[in-house]
């Protein structure tokens, strides 16, 4: 296996963000490994509510990254129950020299809804098999990761959950090829068998808890 999970990822990225079980974007997750949002709470995360606006970053907020704790890699799955844009999703290993290699990925159809689980339906055999650290992806469905060789994902077929399949699939993401028009929105993507990447101190457990029912109130109440 050319990549391993594991705890140490978590070394090279940036200081977490306190929730609840519902875990909500705080200020822009970046789209790199390193930018990416690390989730820190107690449990279970049932989901992950954010938004891609073309304000953010002044260039527009093309992707979100967030690292996630796959606890059931043969039961889990996400949902977008809700999206503004026709969304795409791409989950990736994390190595441990600090880099993310595809796995998985789906694109949408122009519907604001679909699910992704731990098995590649293109032939490539690609699965999630081991519990641990992992990074998921949500962008608009004309926005494509890629390696130094190209393209991470082929997607030969419509509604298709892809291997990392294409002429880049073998190196780890270094850009995202945005495609146009860019039409961000609001998302909230329901998961199951998906934990927190990071726990608290036992001092903070009482400010995730609260922290994270205020935040979800404000969030579906604005």
């Amino acid at each position: 296996m050319r990549v391993l999970v594991a705890a140490a990822g978590l070394s090279v990225l940036p200081a977490v963000a306190l929730a609840g079980p519902d875990w909500v974007e705080r200020g822009d997750a970046g789209s790199t490994l390193r930018s990416a949002q690390v989730t820190a709470g107690l449990g279970t995360i049932r989901s992950i509510i954010g938004t891609l606006s073309p304000a953010d970053r002044g260039q527009g907020d093309l992707e979100d990254l967030y690292i996630i704790r796959i606890a059931e890699p043969a039961t889990f799955s996400f949902s977008i129950s809700s999206a503004d844009f026709s969304p795409s999703l791409y989950l990736f290993n994390i190595s441990l020299a600090g880099e993310a290699f595809g796995l998985l990925g789906k694109v949408g159809d122009g519907a604001g809804s679909f699910a992704m689980g731990g098995v590649a339906t293109d032939g490539t055999g690609a699965q999630v098999t081991q519990p641990g650290l992992y990074m998921l992806c949500v962008t608009y469905s004309g926005n494509a990761p890629r390696s130094r060789t190209g393209n991470i994902f082929n997607f030969a077929n419509e509604g298709e959950t892809s291997g990392a399949d294409g002429a880049g699939g073998i190196n780890p993401l270094e850009q995202w090829v945005p495609g146009s028009p860019f039409v961000g929105g609001s998302y909230d993507i329901d998961m199951t068998g998906v934990e927190f990447a990071d726990i608290p101190s036992p001092g903070s457990a009482a400010l995730v808890c609260g922290a994270g029912v205020l935040l979800l109130r404000r969030r579906r109440e604005s």
